[in-house]
């Protein structure tokens, strides 16, 4: 199995309004730590997204994934896990 990140973004609207957002483009990161998760399953959090934009505030997670060349989404709240298989 082939995993390519196209884009993956972690992030959340402080405060609850749209001119506090704030967002980490995740792209790297999630890259980095999939090539090393072998079952492609992984918790979506402040410490595997390498980031915590905002802090403090609940976060959600959104990414489009090549998975053995076929675009897919996913998204999810933190602390959820993803297959990405």
């Amino acid at each position: 199995m082939t995993l390519r990140m196209v884009f993956a973004v972690y992030g959340a609207l402080r405060g609850g309004g749209q001119d506090n957002t704030e967002a980490a483009i995740v792209i790297d990161a999630l890259q980095e730590k999939l090539n090393n998760t072998p079952n492609g399953v992984m918790t979506i959090n402040n410490a595997n997204m390498d980031s915590d934009p905002p802090l403090g505030v609940p976060k959600h997670f959104g990414a489009i994934v090549e998975v053995d060349g076929m675009p897919r989404l996913f998204a999810c709240q933190e602390n959820q896990a993803i297959d990405f298989s």
